[in-house]
């Protein structure tokens, strides 16, 4: 009797390890800008981050990140970057102040309902996400690593136990954020929460009310000017008489007088600007990145008007950024020249830097919309 040895079984092949794409997006800068220009200090500030916390974290996990300026291949960029964002595995974001390029891509990533990791700047993330976990680090040696590490930890569990969704990505898909039973407290204060149409009434009503504080910037703008060349005529006068630097300085002491409440209301109206901008950017920021994903076919006639509305606005914020800009140059030469026009003219400059700063964001709504229209 011949007992024959049961056939061996072959072991299963092991599953291959899954290699993880990322992508890194944050500002990129000018690599070839003239040595310290703000140009230069982003790239160095981005690289900075991008090589001593995201790389060096990544490569623990065997995680190869790739930045916007690594893409291979030819083609247009802005394409290139639109498809790593919408499919990679992982994005780490370096927010980097609020950068406008950041956020827009931040935002198209948001939509996607992908892992997503953010890294900040301690007292310099932007107020419309700085309530999103975030990693944040001191821009330090010691902080940098701590950054790094974080980041390791962050990967080395996402890989482990899956990646969280972030709010506004389940916002955007429509799930669930806080279970009613989870918390009651925090289920009540859902209830009161902004649901997407009360975004889009407070974005329609903002914008409204925007238009309206532009025309009065300019209105203040237009008293100023009116009062200051109606003084013109009597100091020229009393500089050809050689009159007394004290009959001169009741003269400046009257015209600070005069467009003191001019000054008043353009200060306010800048400040209400910047205010409702701060208000509704994070609505805009989504609206943005949802009709990016909206296949154009499929986008509605809504939709393009609000696209429209964006650069319209930007538009007129330009306008009155440009005559906001052309008496920045009039109070830089006349700031030092008496104490009573300090305070009015501190007012213009503060109402010109609050200009600036809007109009900047509001310019990178515009860029998109027309991208978006394209």
């Amino acid at each position: 009797m011949t007992i024959m040895a049961p056939p061996t079984l072959a072991e299963p092949p092991e599953e291959p390890e899954r290699v993880w794409t990322c992508f890194a997006i944050g500002p990129i800068g000018d690599a070839f800008a003239l040595p310290g220009s703000p140009e230069q200090k982003i790239y160095e500030d981005a690289l900075e981050v991008f090589e001593h916390v995201t790389l060096a974290a990544c490569r623990k996990s065997g995680i190869n990140p790739v930045r916007a300026d690594d893409l291979p291949g030819s083609g247009e960029i802005n394409e290139q970057i639109c498809r790593s964002i919408r499919e990679a595995d992982i994005v780490i974001a370096d927010l980097g102040g609020g950068n406008a390029n950041v956020m827009y891509e931040l935002g198209l990533r948001h939509a996607t309902g992908k892992p997503t990791i953010q890294l900040g700047e301690h007292s310099k993330l932007p107020f419309d996400i700085s309530t999103i976990r975030t990693i944040r680090f001191v821009r330090s040696r010691g902080g940098l690593i701590k950054a790094r590490k974080a980041l390791e930890d962050a990967l080395e569990a996402g890989i482990r136990d899956g990646f969280d969704v972030l709010t506004p990505a389940r916002i955007l898909r429509g799930q669930e954020v806080v279970s009613a039973s989870a918390d009651p407290v925090l289920a009540e204060d859902a209830q009161d929460a902004p649901g997407f149409l009360d975004e889009i009434a407070l974005i329609e009503t903002e914008m409204e009310a925007m238009t309206g504080d532009l025309g009065n910037i300019l209105t203040s703008l237009e008293a100023i000017a009116a009062l200051t060349t109606a003084f013109g005529p009597d100091m020229k006068r009393l500089s050809r008489e050689g009159a007394p630097m004290s009959v001169r300085l009741a003269v400046i002491a009257r015209c600070a007088a005069a467009i003191s409440d001019p000054a008043d209301d353009l200060e306010a109206s800048a400040t209400r600007f910047a205010e409702r901008m701060q208000a509704i950017d994070g609505g805009v920021q989504g609206m943005l990145s949802i009709i990016a994903t909206t296949p154009r076919d499929k986008r509605s006639e809504e939709n393009v008007e609000f696209l429209n509305g964006l650069i319209e606005l930007a538009a007129m914020a330009h306008s009155s950024a440009e005559e906001l800009n052309e008496f920045g140059a009039i109070v830089d030469g006349v700031s030092g020249m008496s104490r009573q026009m300090r305070k009015p003219l501190v007012k213009i400059s503060s109402a010109i830097g609050k200009m600036v700063f809007v109009t900047a964001r509001i310019n990178a709504w515009a860029e998109t919309a027309r991208s978006l229209l394209q």
